[in-house]
């Protein structure tokens, strides 16, 4: 079996597997122009066929293919693509293609008339954009049909389109670049797809761009002058700043496109703009992706400009799932999307770093409109990055440690959705809590890559600077689409040890080895983005007013085995837990990042 993996740039050293229809599987890994090539003999047809970006840049891949032609040597051609993808989801009635390796589930649902009708459907909503590359809605084959990754043709079908986690559902859903607000859900129910209309611009809009944005990170000034706008900022950066790209030997492989902003949509950027992951190579060869915000000049072309943002401030959605190891709360397990909102603890304002005491975060799918965070560090003598959801909700900016007592939380995640896990009975209520909406709210009504106003206070409650626009960088999801995630199983010795009182390590810590497996195929577990960690919500006193702190997050995992994994994660400075009988609730979290979208994997003790 051969084919090319690509995201509409070709993706190298993806991790390729095929399984059959009797569980058996090979696995290959992809070379520098997306190609693969394994041998299947002895498995026996049909297949599914995953892939996983390494770079984190987009989620999971899939594709299928029915049979083994008789009679040749030709390889079986397999594809691997956001297109294939969507083929894959249109099988199933969840749109999950995960579905597909349930037993018995190849065998009774991919066969080659199943797969040309999902073909059929997704050709058919992808009429238009079909047409304007040169393609044709009746003949065009996304698994089968050989193309290289070079913005032409096929490719440039791809890249006009993404594949994400519904908004709506429990599978995914495909979206034209020309408005992620129509999408269509990708599951066997899926009988008469909406067409598609094709982005404002060609898929090579970028490729000046690109060319000088090479010769800027080579070390060459005029690259720099030419990509990089002399008013860049982002999140109060500048383009050095912010991304470690030039002359560290990291080099450029493409770009993505996530959304096309109106002129207007952020301030100070009048032109119109889009959002984008520059693709490269870290110089030890691991695949990474920087966002930015690129505008279109005047005079037609294109360069970086940032966000614009004055502070470092940064919105991304998050999907995640929740465990919990206290007898009291085991059935509230639970699957959840929202958004990670970061905001800092201290901004620098004209020369002189400011604590930040409280935020006002206002935009879409926020509960009445509004949220106050707040700093439960500020001048407590203890560590915490970010502003964190008070467990009771702040109605004014904070204004001093007589309301500290008010954070009983460690969350940056406002949640709008929630479900049980797979089978679960969960009865959980937020009955009041301000980290959650009163209610699941209907995700799909909340504009995809909306933008937020986020006002700072410094402890006395006065406003610090110019309230600021930001831009959620990652599409909204629904709870439900959790469940077509591959989570990491927790080592029960951790549980055991850590989680549940008497266990060995139930008093206070200074660090933690970590332990967890994966499934086969499972998201990037390791470089470039993932992030692990522990941490308390302690009980709030007169003499220590502080509830909530977490430490030790990003510690690079250690490949113990096959799809096993391990990591020491060590207090920030100088942090112990206390003792799990001392805490309101303890955890440890695993996540990553693919297509902008934050995943959280939570294990809670709550007392």
């Amino acid at each position: 079996m051969s084919g090319t993996v690509a995201i509409g740039n070709a993706l190298t050293n993806a991790a390729v597997t095929v399984i059959d229809v009797n569980g058996k599987s090979v696995s290959t890994t992809s070379g520098a122009n997306g190609t693969y090539s394994v041998s299947i003999t002895g498995l026996t047809a049909p297949f599914l066929i995953t892939a996983v970006d390494p770079s984190g840049a987009s989620g999971n891949l899939y594709s299928v293919a029915a049979t083994v032609p008789t009679g040749t040597t030709a390889p079986v051609i397999a594809n691997v693509t956001p297109l294939t993808t969507a083929v894959t989801a249109l099988l199933t009635q969840s749109g999950n293609p995960l579905d597909l390796t349930a037993s018995g589930s190849l065998a009774s649902t991919v066969n080659q008339t199943a797969i040309s009708a999902a073909v059929t459907r997704l050709n058919t909503a992808l009429g238009t954009i079909l047409s304007a590359n040169g393609l044709s809605a009746s003949s065009f084959d996304p698994i089968g049909g050989t193309f290289t990754p070079n913005q032409t043709g096929a490719d440039a079908v791809i890249d006009s389109v993404a594949v994400t986690p519904s908004n709506s559902g429990t599978g995914l859903q495909l979206t034209s670049l020309a408005d992620p607000n129509q999408p269509i859900p990708l599951n066997s129910s899926t009988a008469a797809p909406t067409v598609l209309q094709s982005p404002p611009y060609p898929v090579n809009y970028l490729a000046s761009l690109l060319t000088a944005l090479s010769q800027c990170m080579a070390g060459n000034a005029s690259g720099c002058s030419t990509a990089i706008d002399a008013n860049y900022r982002n999140e109060g950066l500048s383009f050095a700043q912010r991304h470690t790209l030039i002359g560290t030997g990291t080099t450029l492989t493409g770009a993505k496109t996530l959304a096309f902003l109106p002129a207007g949509t952020l301030p100070n950027i009048s032109n119109p703009a889009a959002l984008v992951y520059f693709l490269v190579t870290d110089a030890d060869g691991t695949p990474n992706f920087a966002s930015d915000i690129v505008q279109r000049l005047p005079n037609g072309t294109w360069d970086i400009i940032g966000n614009q943002e004055q502070y470092t401030i940064y919105i991304a959605s998050f999907v995640g799932q929740k465990q919990f190891t206290d007898a009291a709360d085991a059935n509230n397990g639970r699957f959840e999307s929202g958004l990670t909102i970061q905001i800092p603890q201290a901004v620098t304002v004209s020369g002189v770093l400011t604590p930040v005491g409280s935020a006002l975060v206002q935009g879409a799918g926020i509960d009445g409109g509004s949220l106050y965070m707040l700093n439960t560090a500020s001048g407590l003598g203890k560590s915490s990055y970010e502003l964190t959801i008070p467990a009771t909700a702040l109605t004014a900016p904070w204004t001093g440690c007589s309301t500290c007592a008010q954070s009983n939380s460690t969350t940056d995640q406002y949640k709008w959705s929630w479900t049980s896990l797979s089978g679960g009975t969960s009865t959980f209520s937020p009955n009041g809590n301000p980290s959650y909406t009163p209610q699941p709210i209907d995700v799909s009504a909340v504009p995809q890559y909306s933008v937020y106003t986020v006002t700072l206070y410094d402890t006395t409650g006065t406003q610090i600077g110019q309230a600021q626009k930001v831009i959620n960088i990652a599409p909204n999801v629904t709870a439900a689409a959790a469940a077509a995630v591959k989570w990491q199983t927790l080592g029960s010795d951790v549980i055991s040890n850590f989680l549940t009182p008497g266990g060995s390590l139930a008093g206070a810590q200074t660090s933690l080895n970590l332990d967890w497996s994966v499934s086969a195929n499972s998201q990037n577990t390791a470089l470039p983005n993932f992030t692990e960690g522990i941490g308390a919500v302690t009980v709030a006193t007169a003499a220590d007013p502080e509830e909530a702190y977490s430490h030790g997050f990003s510690v690079t995992p250690t490949a113990t085995g096959t799809n096993t994994y391990s990591a020491t994660v060590t207090a920030n400075s100088g942090l112990t837990t206390e003792a799990l009988t001392l805490e309101v609730q303890r955890y440890v979290k695993l996540g990553w990042q693919a297509d902008g979208l934050y995943y959280s994997n939570q294990w809670v003790y709550k007392n």
